[in-house]
């Protein structure tokens, strides 16, 4: 077992990589308004500065859930791919966010709702990712799988309609959601993986 999770930390290496991207292109982003503000005419709108909040969390949380499938045992190269798909979905996610640096006057909700369609696209196939991660790895559902639909389902929507109300409330929705799975399921590392592995064991 402890050769397994030798291993693991190689075969996370490179999901961590490309995860990790995700975050510095959402954090350039923010270094440049930072830096440009006083130049840039830029119209905030909530649901993007939520959305992008969210995002930031979410590239947080799937690193630290991704390293409790070291608990999943064995690997092998298709599980390696599938490993890699989460990840990489969220930084192409993250990257439809960023506005284009060059842009001197930048309307946050046009772009917001210019990235709508690829954006819940990609997190569509994202959700359905993690809901079956475990499965993949040869477990059952994780505990988790739940919430995770829940966030799918607000993905299906926010895909299907431009109606602004709707995205402000499951935007902010998203992060009620996250909050609730912090809670119950991830203040303990490792906490979905025991449960997952051993459904006895103590979370």
């Amino acid at each position: 077992m402890e050769d397994i999770k030798t291993i693991w930390a190689f075969v996370i290496a490179l999901a961590a990589v490309v995860n990790g991207m995700g975050i510095v292109r959402l954090l350039g982003g923010l270094s440049e308004y930072l830096k440009n503000r006083n130049t840039l005419n830029i119209q905030h709108y909530r649901v993007y500065n939520v959305l992008f909040v969210f995002q930031v969390m979410a590239h947080l949380l799937l690193w630290w859930s991704i390293l409790g499938l070291r608990e999943a045992g064995s690997i092998n190269f298709l599980n390696y791919l599938y490993l890699i798909i989460g990840p990489t979905l969220l930084y192409l996610a993250s990257s439809l966010m960023v506005p284009d640096a060059g842009d001197s006057n930048i309307d946050l909700r046009s772009e917001y709702f210019s990235f709508r369609e690829s954006f819940y696209s990609l997190y569509i196939v994202f959700w359905l990712w993690a809901i079956f991660s475990w499965p993949v790895f040869g477990h059952g559902f994780s505990p988790t799988a739940p919430l995770l639909l829940v966030w799918l389902l607000f993905a299906v929507i926010m895909r299907l309609t431009e109606h602004p109300g709707i995205h402000a409330a499951l935007v902010t929705g998203n992060c009620v959601v996250y909050a609730v799975f912090i809670f119950l399921y991830a203040m303990q590392f490792g906490a979905v993986a025991r449960s997952v592995v051993s459904p006895s064991a103590p979370t």
